[in-house]
């Protein structure tokens, strides 16, 4: 099936989107946990010391739902139609989504932070929510769904720039294993690189194409 930008249908089908990405956010704050609330609210230091590691991962995972819920709302602007191979791969999307909350109240959890697997699980979901939000522009860009029909040289810079945060995720996995969950994590930080660096160079190489 196939609903123009129009029906009734496409609006419906956004707003529960949107209102999961909202359900996640708002759950995020579950993976704050204080165990000894009167001595941990003596003073601001003590009060750090029981959620900073905790509000940490509660700022990584808003920042990761926020930014591709606001990338998804600038694709989704592009779209004069959706279909239901479009839906289900935003159903596959929120699932990823939706999952964030568990992964990161385990990085978050002191009991469990030194681990690797708490770190690898959260790198993993990452992943996926990146992987799955390239597959929903490519499953909408094959089904004629965009406003206009991307040139070869536009779909490979979407497809390379959804791409780039699965690799720093997922090459954090052995160095979780291998190193350390924190040095991980700190690996985390090269995407405020790699992604203006990957953006940069496939648009250039675009632009050498001759292509807009």
């Amino acid at each position: 099936m196939r609903y123009s930008r129009d029906a009734g249908e496409f609006d419906r089908a956004f707003a529960f989107i949107d209102a999961t990405f909202a359900v996640a956010l708002t759950l995020l704050v579950t993976t704050l946990e204080v165990d000894d609330v009167p001595s941990s609210f003596t003073s601001l230091s003590a009060l750090t010391d029981a959620v900073g590691a905790q509000f940490i991962t509660f700022v990584i995972a808003f920042a990761v739902i926020a930014t591709y819920w606001l990338a998804n709302h600038r694709m989704v602007a592009n779209f004069v139609a959706i279909d239901t191979p479009t839906i289900v791969a935003h159903l596959f999307l929120i699932a990823a989504i939706v999952l964030l909350p568990f992964t990161t109240a385990s990085v978050g959890d002191p009991d469990v932070a030194d681990l690797p697997l708490p770190t690898v699980l959260m790198a993993v979901s990452i992943a996926a929510v990146s992987a799955l939000h390239t597959l929903v522009w490519v499953v909408a860009c094959r089904g004629g769904l965009l406003d206009h029909t991307p040139t070869t040289g536009e779909w490979r810079e979407m497809v390379i720039n959804g791409l780039a945060p699965v690799a720093v995720f997922l090459a954090s996995v052995p160095i979780a294993y291998l190193v350390s969950p924190v040095a991980a994590r700190l690996s985390w930080i090269s995407l405020l690189a790699v992604n203006p660096g990957v953006g940069a160079l496939t648009a250039r190489a675009r632009r050498l194409r001759g292509e807009r």
